[in-house]
């Protein structure tokens, strides 16, 4: 959607009265209460510092509204609006796409799947297709009555979670007793949590949590006043674990390789596909991981789990690499350039939050894309710009220097006052000149 000129008209008007030599779509920098510079795509208008922001394709009034090409955000995290996909918590949610759509307002909801409706007000009536991970949700005054399918195996649920029942399948009377049958298995229990016992490819019988046992075709487990107390050994592939006590004494060798002392020291190799040390935790980690179907390899040091470094390469390239000194500053190179902030208090790397809340809480920011690099300190009171052979800081309407090939450039009070230095192309400039 491209800008609206009447609706930039009065701010630009105003300021440009206040420059009147200046000639039309020049910069105008009163930053941090108005900046405006064209740009390659367009321009860009910024106001009251991080609050107003308008280029092109992207409108900013924050932290109220957030517009770009693909998503809108209304007091970000709780809207967001996309072209199949909407939501505000915790009022609505809506859903359009070609095989389903869905739409839920406060306790309403309306949707489609396939060529199939449903609907409800909850907790009262209602149905559901394909949510919650269930072919089909139908209630009743929930949760008095639930009843679910999946893949034509019907579950009747009584006064959530204490009665459930499925016919020749499941029945569970929580927490006293429970029984469910599933296609290899059997599972039961008696008091819950307290008494299991199951059978299948594995079987488990446990008195919780003194002791449970655990037996495959290839593995077998014991526990004693689990979690703290653990063996477990497998034949296929060759595997042995020792935990004694947990969290703070770990053995493994075999399928992966791990020793932890906590929090002294604790380290996990899984071959060639994962690496990882700890030590003194939380103060130091370090980790490599490596995806031979895409040749991905990833690597990440944390310094008390909040500072410091990550890099991704595919092949010979390089993704993605970050570093950050919380809460302080952080950098993140791409392929596409990179950029740096100060200062780095919330430590999120979300698309939404770099839109909506990171410009508030950023001071100084630097970026270089695409042969320009820029500098900007305190939302462009302090800017500084440079591009091929060119170069430009300024210090809002007080002051600004620019310099290119064969030119030198600066000026006082938004260039009311200001001088220009050029020359023929290899020659020094003369003297300064008043213009």
């Amino acid at each position: 959607m491209r800008p609206r000129p009447a609706a930039l008209a009065p701010l630009l008007l105003l300021f440009m009265a206040l420059c009147p030599g200046r000639a039309p779509g020049a910069e105008i920098d009163f930053a941090p209460l108005l900046h405006y510079r064209p740009t390659a795509s367009g321009y860009e208008l910024t106001a009251a510092g991080p609050l107003f922001q308008r280029t092109e394709e992207f409108t900013a009034v924050r932290p109220f509204y957030c517009r770009n090409e693909n998503a809108t955000d209304i007091l970000y995290p709780l809207g967001r609006f996309t072209e199949n996909r909407s939501s505000f918590v915790p009022l609505m949610r809506s859903l359009d796409e070609e095989d389903r759509s869905s739409v839920d307002v406060l306790l309403f909801s309306r949707g489609r799947s396939g060529d199939e409706t449903y609907g409800g007000l909850f907790p009262f009536y209602g149905t559901y297709l394909n949510r919650f991970g269930h072919d089909s949700v139908r209630y009743v005054l929930w949760p008095a009555y639930t009843k679910t399918e999946d893949d034509g195996v019907e579950r009747t649920i009584v006064m959530w979670p204490f009665l459930k029942y499925s016919e020749g399948r499941e029945l569970q009377l929580w927490p006293l007793y429970g029984r469910v049958r599933r296609e290899n298995s059997d599972d039961r229990y008696l008091l819950w949590p307290f008494l299991f016992r199951k059978r299948g490819v594995e079987d488990y019988d446990a008195f919780l949590p003194f002791f449970s046992y655990s037996r495959g075709r290839a593995s077998t487990g014991v526990s004693v006043l689990w979690p703290f107390f653990t063996c477990n050994r497998s034949t296929s592939p060759q595997h042995l674990s020792l935990t004694f006590p947990w969290p703070l004494v770990r053995y493994a060798t075999g399928a992966y390789e791990e020793r932890q002392f906590f929090p002294f020291y604790w380290s996990r190799v899984e071959g060639d596909t994962y690496r990882m040390k700890t030590v003194l935790w939380p103060v130091y980690r370090h980790a490599e991981s490596l995806d031979p179907g895409r040749d991905v390899r990833s690597e990440s040091t944390s310094i008390l789990i909040l500072s410091g470094t990550s890099r991704e390469t595919r092949g010979q390239t390089v993704q993605s690499d970050s570093a950050t000194l919380w809460p302080l500053w952080h950098r993140h190179d791409d392929p596409g350039g990179s950029s740096w902030y100060f200062p780095w208090i919330i430590p999120l790397h979300s698309e939404g939050y770099r839109r909506n809340i990171l410009p508030l809480l950023t001071l100084a920011q630097g970026t270089a894309r695409g042969g320009t690099s820029e500098l900007s300190i305190l939302w462009h009171t302090f800017l500084y710009t440079k591009e091929g052979g060119r170069s430009r800081f300024s210090l809002s309407f007080l002051f600004s220097h620019e310099r290119g090939q064969g030119y030198r450039k600066t000026g006082f009070l938004s260039d009311l006052v200001g001088w220009t230095w050029s020359a023929p192309p290899g020659e020094e400039p003369p003297p300064p000149s008043p213009e």
